[in-house]
């Protein structure tokens, strides 16, 4: 490790961080302006937005890194968002829901029940179809090539049932007005305004949405190439598994703008959104990217890799079930948020205790 090698992984994980941020917010608008934002099409269009990031750090090293561990990032970074999203970002949100449980006025998750759990019963179907598929014996990889192709059209059949329900319920008027306040001023114009251009933020020309989205795709495709060759040179430097390095650094770059996002709505009320664009994120980390690792690579998830995926699916099942059984009136206990995202801090300690006693 060199002193431009750690130049480097702060500027790829700065520009994936901020890339991250502004193409979420770009794709939110573009949604906006052509009419697609309203109800759940907002909500997809979130989800999309935020899981973009995280999506493409593991194209980025699968098809484009040229080295004997570039399957092993891509495979690390793909477990690693739904695992993230799954444990410890729904650990934040129902931490914080619990310690300004006096300011909010309650001391539940207010969710919309029945949304939640299809996105969670999507996403615990699909992600134990994955883990399954890198489970198989070896007379049946065959296997993974056939199956391998029902994550795709899956998001597709789970778009179709959001987009088919009706969004005249009480909730889903309570969501969208969430979402119109989460997103009101475009990043950019809210920057070119501080420089004494005259532009709106909250109501920015198209070509400058445009130009944003582009700009912040960019820059999220150059970070994510730094990172793979980071990750790399870090595992090999230090001697660690190259899969648990990704799998560990991949979602703290791209997923913080969303966590940041999701607690800073449970800290201002807006629950419905702050667990519905987690839950929809997985739902899509759980089908693109997947797709991706079970068709490109051996899908192999090794020792840690395998922990985390299970652990993913018991947070998720946990709070599926907790959304069947205890969510009445549509409040959902915070236990279930905290008992299920404590899961990630067992497997740092796993992941510390398997390190030291090697």
């Amino acid at each position: 490790m060199t002193a431009l090698d750690i130049v480097l992984i702060v500027a790829a994980f700065a520009l994936i961080l901020a890339g991250a941020e502004t193409f979420t917010d770009g794709v939110e608008w573009l949604g906006r302006m052509l009419n697609l934002s309203e109800g759940a099409t907002g909500s997809i269009l979130a989800a999309i937005g935020t899981a973009t990031p995280e999506t493409l750090i593991p194209v980025i090293a699968i098809l484009f890194t040229n080295s004997v561990d570039s399957d092993e990032i891509g495979v690390g970074a793909i477990l690693g968002a739904p695992f993230m999203l799954a444990t410890l970002v729904m650990l934040l949100i129902g931490a914080t829901a619990f310690l300004l449980r006096g300011r909010r006025g309650r001391g539940t998750l207010r969710v919309d029940a029945s949304h939640a759990t299809r996105d969670l019963s999507f996403f615990l179907v699909l992600y134990t179809l994955a883990l399954a598929l890198a489970l198989l014996p070896v007379g049946l990889h065959f296997l993974k090539g056939y199956l391998g192709w029902v994550f795709l059209p899956s998001y597709f059949v789970y778009l179709y049932l959001v987009l088919r329900t009706p969004k005249k319920s009480e909730l889903d008027l309570e969501e969208q007005r969430e979402e119109e306040e989460a997103f009101e001023a475009l990043t950019f114009a809210t920057y070119l305004r501080r420089l004494g251009i005259a532009v709106a933020p909250s109501r920015p020309p198209f070509w400058l949405v445009l130009a944003q989205t582009l700009i912040a795709f960019g820059a999220i495709v150059l970070g994510a190439r730094f990172f793979a060759d980071f990750v790399e040179d870090f595992s090999h430097a230090m001697g660690f598994n190259t899969l648990l390095v990704a799998l560990i650094l991949a979602p703290l770059a791209t997923e913080l703008p969303e966590a940041a996002n999701s607690l800073i709505w449970t800290k201002d009320g807006k629950d419905v959104i702050a667990l519905g664009n987690v839950a929809g994120a997985m739902v899509f980390q759980s089908t693109i990217p997947v797709t991706i690792g079970v068709l490109l690579t051996p899908w192999q998830l090794g020792q840690f890799g395998t922990v985390a995926a299970v652990f993913a699916i018991l947070s998720g099942a946990l709070i599926w079930f907790q959304l069947r059984l205890r969510a009445r009136e549509n409040a959902l206990p915070l236990s279930a948020l905290m008992l299920g995202g404590s899961l990630y801090v067992v497997f740092i300690g796993y992941v510390l205790w398997s390190i030291l006693a090697a």
